[in-house]
């Protein structure tokens, strides 16, 4: 019946407007949120969801995947395209995440694939640390600036400041990227290259493939649907305003640290960072958030009035109903 769908729309758009009406606004608006229980607590938890999304190590994935093949010892021009394959499986996996949300729920299907992006960030760790001592025995020459990196091909190409050069004798120099033309052309093609040979660079494709293949179907759109569900109407404008700036400002932080960690920390331990992260962001979902799951907003609010840890992955909204029915 039409006109009985058109008066629901118009008591929900009245609710709606009662309840942001009773939250006031600006800073009383913001100061109410703080005072209420459950919205303070689903705040906390929203702004969470977005800051462990990032640094998880997303956006040094999306930013910089051909930057690591690179690292890893791929051709530029063969990092562009596997770059490429990486971003595809970023869309087809976003797939799987759409069909299986409302089956597995929310809260395991993030768990699960948190779990296997540490898989990913271990194995591209891992993967860094096989090529840096493969490289072991590539022997260069240091010249200037660049002898204090010039023990191995792969710490040589790790520094922003040198580059290998492949001397028409055959022999490896460390030299800096801004040498003269001079002495550029003493080597293979004239050029300074940053890529080290190496039989091992599969390794880094599989690990940011299947980091890409936990983060789209789980970690990637999850914490913008869990933000929609969990927050009152009258509160919802406001805090999905915080926790989406929280999201791009972390995004800010990773990506123009990326770079600058793989110098302090390494390549590989830049990686293991993330991953320690990412356990830790595990463990607090774990604890901290509940399944919403085929719950209403009602429903919601009164999970956090209640409670501010939730271990397991039943939802409050079942318990209660059998609650209710013992009631019954």
């Amino acid at each position: 019946d039409v006109d009985m769908e058109m008066d629901e729309i118009a008591e929900d758009y009245r609710k709606t407007h009662d309840d942001k009406s009773l939250g006031g606004k600006g800073c009383n608006l913001f100061l109410n949120m703080l005072r209420n229980t459950a919205v303070r607590r689903a705040l906390l938890l929203g702004v969470m969801l977005q800051l462990f999304q990032q640094f998880s190590g997303i956006n040094t994935v999306i930013y910089y995947s051909a930057t690591i093949l690179v690292m890893s010892g791929a051709s530029a021009n063969k990092a562009i395209w596997l770059s490429a394959a990486v971003s595809t499986a970023n869309v087809a996996f976003t797939f799987i995440g759409i069909v299986s949300v409302e089956r597995l729920g929310r809260k395991i299907l993030l768990l699960g694939s948190m779990i296997v992006m540490m898989i990913g960030l271990t194995l591209l760790g891992i993967s860094f640390i096989v090529i840096d001592r493969s490289s072991q025995g590539i022997l260069t020459t240091g010249v200037g600036e660049c002898i204090a990196v010039s023990d191995s091909c792969y710490s040589c190409v790790g520094s922003a400041l040198c580059g290998v050069c492949s001397s028409l004798a055959g022999e490896l120099m460390c030299i800096s990227n801004n040498a003269t033309d001079l002495i550029k052309s003493t080597c293979e093609g004239g050029r300074i290259t940053d890529v080290c040979k190496t039989e091992y660079s599969w390794m880094a494709v599989v690990g940011l493939v299947v980091y890409i293949m936990g983060f789209a179907p789980g970690m990637g759109p999850l914490p913008w649907t869990i933000n929609s569900e969990i927050f009152p109407n009258w509160s919802r404008d406001t805090a999905m305003s915080i926790t989406t700036t929280t999201n791009w400002v972390c995004n800010s932080i990773i990506s123009q640290t990326f770079l600058q960690l793989t110098n302090v920390a390494t390549t590989s331990g830049a990686f293991f960072i993330y991953c320690g992260i990412t356990f830790i962001g595990m463990i607090y979902f774990f604890i901290c958030l509940p399944e919403t799951k085929g719950g209403s907003l009602e429903d919601t609010e009164e999970l956090f009035s209640s409670s501010f840890t939730f271990v397991g992955f039943k939802t409050g909204l079942k318990k209660r109903e059998i609650v209710d029915n013992e009631v019954e």
